[in-house]
């Protein structure tokens, strides 16, 4: 029988919607180039998922900085509050998500969440009331690894006291996560989002499914395969 459960957040839990204008408004405050600032701001993506680069305001001005534009830390800090309410209202909380968390909890079950994120990612996540529900929250700028690392699953089931054998780890598969999960010996549960990623990360599902009502049936399933 499975311990714990750990979770992806973005595309998993939650999910953007269409029309975010946090990065044309910041663009407009502090005098840049959408374009070239939003390109040079991508490319700093791992850096801050991982804590090298700390945060968003930070990112924000290395990235304007690529662009040959030196915005001050007190003017882009000013620009991400004021604008901030607008990206997280770009993100909304999958309807099964909380029922299923929920229902896990109900039945004993661990819960912890692991993801590649940055400071304003966690701002979101507890913005949208999601911790409540999990018994451990694991993000990547926190610890300083990114999945597919080992580390960053291992530092979730430590802190669950579970091992890798008597977990589970759904998410939709991006980044090779559910390689990761596997490697340290998960079970792992993929939800076809029907992204670009989604075709790679089958061959790495010990079970598809369409979305999250799944889960409890799946759980079931991998864990009778295991006995």
């Amino acid at each position: 029988m499975f311990q714990g459960v750990c979770f992806d957040l973005f595309s998993t839990l939650v999910h953007r919607k269409p029309g975010n204008p946090f990065f044309r408004d910041v663009a407009n405050d502090l005098g840049l180039d959408l374009e070239a600032w939003k390109k040079a701001y991508d490319d700093l993506h791992d850096e801050t998922m991982a804590g090298i680069v700390p945060g968003i305001v930070e990112r924000i001005s290395l990235a304007a900085k690529a662009t040959g534009v030196q915005c001050s830390q007190e003017a882009t800090r000013a620009a991400v509050t004021r604008h901030f309410p607008s990206m997280a209202a770009s993100f909304e909380t999958d309807p099964q998500a909380v029922p299923l968390l929920k229902h896990l909890r109900g039945q004993g079950l661990a819960l912890a969440l692991v993801s590649n994120a940055s400071d304003h990612a966690e701002w979101i996540f507890d913005r949208l009331g999601l911790r409540e529900h999990f018994d451990v929250v694991v993000f990547s700028h926190q610890v300083k690894v990114l999945k597919p690392q080992p580390e960053i699953y291992l530092h979730a089931t430590d802190q669950l006291g579970v091992s890798g054998q008597g977990c589970a780890f759904v998410g939709d598969g991006q980044h090779h996560e559910l390689a990761g999960a596997r490697s340290v010996g998960m079970a792992t549960i993929l939800l076809d989002r029907r992204l670009t990623h989604t075709e790679q990360a089958r061959a790495e599902a010990d079970i598809v499914l369409a979305d999250l009502t799944g889960v409890p049936n799946a759980l079931d399933t991998l864990s009778s395969s295991r006995l």
